[in-house]
C-alpha cells in the first residue's frame, strides 16, 4: 500500500501532537482516533488513509498510508501548516522506501 513520510522540523512536536489528539477526540467529519499515546497518535482518515504522527524532540515524522494519497496529504498538510503557522511548519511529503506511493505536484 503507498505510504508517503514527512519530518517537519520542531522543537514543539509533542505540543502539536497533543493538539491534534484533543482535536480528533471530537471525531471531526467522521475521522476517528485508532491510539494514541504521549508521543504518537494514529488517526484513521474515514477508511481511506490511516495518519501516523510520531513526536520526537526535533520533529514531528508523519506517515499517511493509503490507496489514493493526494487529496488527503494536502488535507493533513494544511492543518499542520495551520497549526504552526506561527512557528512556519512547513509539510513535505516523500514516498516510503519501497511504498510504491509516487507524488504529485499537489500532494505538498
Amino acid at each position: 500500500m503507498p505510504t508517503w513520510e514527512a519530518h517537519v522540523e520542531t522543537t514543539r512536536a509533542a505540543r502539536y501532537l497533543s493538539q491534534l489528539a484533543g482535536h480528533f477526540t471530537h471525531q471531526p467529519g467522521g475521522m476517528t482516533i485508532v491510539s494514541s499515546t504521549s508521543d504518537e497518535l494514529h488517526i484513521d482518515l474515514l477508511g481511506q488513509a490511516t495518519w501516523s504522527l510520531h513526536a520526537t524532540p526535533e520533529a514531528l515524522v508523519m506517515r499517511l498510508q493509503g490507496e489514493n494519497l493526494s487529496g488527503m496529504s494536502a488535507k493533513v498538510a494544511g492543518r499542520i501548516e495551520q497549526l504552526g503557522r506561527r512557528d512556519g511548519l512547513r509539510v513535505q511529503w516523500r514516498p516510503s522506501a519501497g511504498s510504491g506511493g509516487v507524488l504529485t505536484e499537489e500532494a505538498g
